[in-house]
């Protein structure tokens, strides 16, 4: 697992008990929460080493997250466009 993979990692696990912290995921990680929360599952289903029921926690989170996430052709309706 990275350093940047670890953080996330960290961050998710601090945060997922109150919303995950979506707030707080661009000025920290430089992305938009959805992006954050793809990276996040996708090494949660790589890294074998990460807890069980914290795999778990935080890999309905990040399918809460992404499923609530806007579609791009929503957003680019709603930008008038």
């Amino acid at each position: 697992m990275t350093e940047d993979e670890l953080t996330m990692l960290d961050f998710a696990v601090k945060w997922a008990p109150f919303g995950g912290g979506d707030d707080h995921i661009l000025p920290e990680f430089g992305v938009l929460p959805t992006e954050f929360y793809q990276r996040l599952q996708a090494f949660l289903a790589y890294y074998p080493g990460v807890n069980d029921s914290v795999r778990r926690r935080l890999a309905e989170l990040c399918t809460l997250k992404l499923r609530a996430a806007p579609s791009p052709a929503r957003t680019l309706w709603h930008l008038g466009r």
